[in-house]
Formats: C-alpha cells, sequence, structure tokens
C-alpha cells in the first residue's frame, strides 16, 4: 500500500502537532514554578467557624480582598496576609484608608463592624 505524499504530509504534520501540544501538558508539573512559602503556614486557607466575627471577615475578604491578596490570603498584587504581627488598630486604620497607590481605602465601602470582622479573621490567621 503506497500513501501519496500529501497523505504522509497529514500524517507526519498531524504527530507533530499532538507532539507540541502534549509535551508541554505532559511536563507542566515540572515547568510550574513552586510558590513560595514566606510564613511557614499550611498550604491553603482555614475557614473559621461558622457565626463567629472571624467567618465574617473570611466572607468580606473573599469578597472585597481575594482579588489582590490571593483568595489564600497568600498574595498576589497584594502581600501575603499570614502571620501579620500588627495590632488590630493598625490593621483596622489600614484597611479603612488604604495605602497611596498601594491599597484602596475601604472607609466608605465597609462600616466599622466590617472592618472589625475582617481584622479578626486576618488575626486569626497568624495564630
Amino acid at each position: 500500500m503506497k500513501l501519496s505524499l500529501e497523505v504522509k504530509a497529514i500524517i507526519i504534520g498531524s504527530i507533530a502537532g499532538l507532539t507540541a501540544v502534549g509535551i508541554p501538558f505532559a511536563s507542566g508539573g515540572m515547568l510550574q514554578p513552586k510558590a513560595a512559602s514566606m510564613s511557614g503556614a499550611t498550604e491553603g486557607i482555614l475557614v473559621p467557624a461558622p457565626g463567629t466575627q472571624a467567618r465574617e471577615g473570611y466572607t468580606l475578604f473573599q469578597l472585597n480582598c481575594a482579588h489582590c491578596h490571593g483568595s489564600d490570603a497568600r498574595g498576589d498584587e497584594g502581600p501575603d496576609l499570614h502571620g501579620i504581627t500588627r495590632s488590630a488598630a493598625s490593621i483596622s486604620t489600614l484597611i479603612r484608608n488604604g495605602r497611596k497607590g498601594e491599597m484602596p481605602k475601604f472607609r466608605d465601602k465597609l462600616n466599622d463592624s466590617q472592618i472589625k470582622a475582617l481584622v479578626a479573621f486576618i488575626k486569626s490567621m497568624g495564630d
């Protein structure tokens, strides 16, 4: 059985294409950089118990902060929030007033109770 040059080209092109697509998928785990954990905390995020102030803060964090700090609070655009040693008052002031060019102010978006809940959640990640 003789194959035409055109059929051979299609077969070779298909194999080359599948190989070109398959190699990155097969080696993807080896080529991905591993995220550095600077805080030493375990992977993921511990979701606080329902009905607690920290749980309310977790929900507010996911809605307002995760897009910069990451859904696991390990940092993305914003810094890693695990193991923060600042005082609750200092964290509250930062959330309320923001930091020019780095973090927006939330004083017009979140009330005092919500800011306290966010602080409780952030502080819970340092325990």
